[in-house]
C-alpha cells in the first residue's frame, strides 16, 4: 500500500508539472503582436533599395545599410555591445567592414548570453548591374530587427529577459565570412557564457520547400550542438501554433548539409564550441542574381518564421537550465 501511495503521489506531481508547462504554451505570447508583415517589408525594402546599391562591403551603400540598422537598435533602446559604439570595424581584402552589434542586458543572469545574428552585406554593383539581395540577406536582417524590437520593448517595460541577448548584423559574409570571423575572434565574453547562437540567412521565400508544404523552414545544426535544441524548436512550433514544416536534414543530403553549414556565418562561433544553428529557407534560382527583389518574399510565411525564432530565442534567454551536450 505504501509503495502504491508513493507512486500515486509521484504521478500527481508529474501531472501537475505537465499541466503547468503546457498551460504556459496555452497562453499566446502577447509580444508576438509586434511582429508584422508591414514592418518586415519596410526593413527589406530599405535594405534592398537602390540607394544601398547592393550593400557591398566598403561601399557607401553598405554604410547606409549599417547606419539604418544602428538607428533601429538605438530606437529600440538597445545598448552597444562593447564600448560606446554600435560599430565593430575591421579590415578585409583592403576594405573596411563594419559589424553592427547591440545588446539587451539580462535582468537575472546578465553574464550569460544568447547571440542572434544575420549578415547584411551583399554583392553590390557588378558591371553596372545592382544585386539588391532582398532575400540574401535583407530578409534575415529584417527578422533580426523584429526580434530586437521586441526584446527592446520588453526591457523598456522592465521585462528584460533573464539572460543578456546580443544582436549582431555581420558585414563581409561575401568576403570569406570576414565579419563573423572577426566577431568570434574578438569576442569579449567566454564561449561558455553563451547558451547558443541563432544565425539567420536567406529566410524570406517559399521557392524551395523540402516537401509539399510551402510554409516551411530549414534548420541546420540543431541536432549537433545539443540534444535540447531540436526539442526547443519543435515545442515552440507546435505549442506556439506556428505550424511550419521544419526540415533538419537540408533536403536529406548530409553532404550539402555539411557544406552549407560550413559556409554560413554561424561556423565561427560553432568552432569556439558555442551551440550554433542556421535558420534558412534555402537557396533558389534568384540567389545572387539581380532579380533577388523584395517581391520574391512571402511575407506571411516570413512572419511565421519570425514568430517561431522569437519563441525559440525567448526560451533560450529565459530557461533556468543550460543546454545539454551530447
Amino acid at each position: 500500500m505504501k509503495r502504491i501511495s508513493l507512486f500515486a503521489s509521484f504521478l500527481t506531481i508529474s501531472v501537475f508539472f505537465s499541466h503547468t508547462l503546457l498551460g504556459q504554451w496555452e497562453r499566446v505570447d502577447e509580444n508576438l503582436i509586434h511582429i508584422t508583415q508591414q514592418k518586415l517589408f519596410t526593413h527589406v525594402s530599405l535594405l534592398a533599395n537602390t540607394i544601398t546599391q547592393g550593400r557591398a562591403t566598403g561601399s557607401q551603400g553598405a554604410l547606409i545599410a549599417a547606419n539604418y540598422i544602428m538607428k533601429q537598435f538605438q530606437n529600440y533602446g538597445l545598448h552597444p555591445y562593447s564600448g560606446n559604439s554600435y560599430y565593430q570595424s575591421f579590415r578585409t581584402e583592403g576594405l573596411v567592414g563594419r559589424n553592427v552589434v547591440a545588446m539587451v542586458k539580462g535582468r537575472v543572469y546578465p553574464d550569460e548570453y544568447l547571440i542572434i545574428s544575420a549578415h547584411y552585406d551583399h554583392l553590390g554593383e557588378i558591371n553596372g548591374t545592382v544585386y539588391p539581395g532582398a532575400d540574401n540577406n535583407a530578409s534575415g536582417v529584417s527578422l533580426l530587427l523584429q526580434i530586437a524590437e521586441i526584446f527592446g520593448l520588453r526591457a523598456k517595460a522592465g521585462d528584460a529577459p533573464p539572460r543578456s541577448v546580443i544582436f549582431v548584423a555581420y558585414d563581409a559574409k561575401e568576403h570569406n565570412l570576414a565579419g563573423s570571423e572577426y566577431f568570434a575572434r574578438t569576442l569579449t565574453i567566454y564561449p561558455y557564457q553563451v547558451i547558443a547562437n541563432l544565425n539567420i540567412d536567406q529566410i524570406g521565400t517559399v521557392l524551395e520547400p523540402p516537401n509539399r508544404k510551402s510554409e516551411y523552414l530549414l534548420v541546420l545544426g540543431a541536432e549537433h550542438p545539443s540534444r535540447d535544441m531540436k526539442l526547443i524548436i519543435d515545442v515552440a512550433n507546435h505549442y506556439g501554433k506556428i505550424g511550419l514544416d521544419i526540415d533538419y536534414t537540408f533536403y536529406g543530403s548530409k553532404t550539402f548539409f555539411d557544406l552549407f553549414f560550413q559556409i554560413g556565418d554561424q561556423i565561427h562561433l560553432s568552432k569556439r564550441r558555442i551551440p550554433s544553428i542556421l535558420f534558412t529557407s534555402g537557396i533558389h534560382a534568384y540567389t545572387n542574381k539581380p532579380t533577388d527583389l523584395p517581391a520574391l518574399l512571402n511575407l506571411a510565411v516570413l512572419e511565421k518564421r519570425t514568430q517561431l525564432i522569437y519563441l525559440v530565442a525567448n526560451d533560450l534567454a529565459t530557461r533556468r537550465s543550460w543546454l545539454r551536450n551530447y
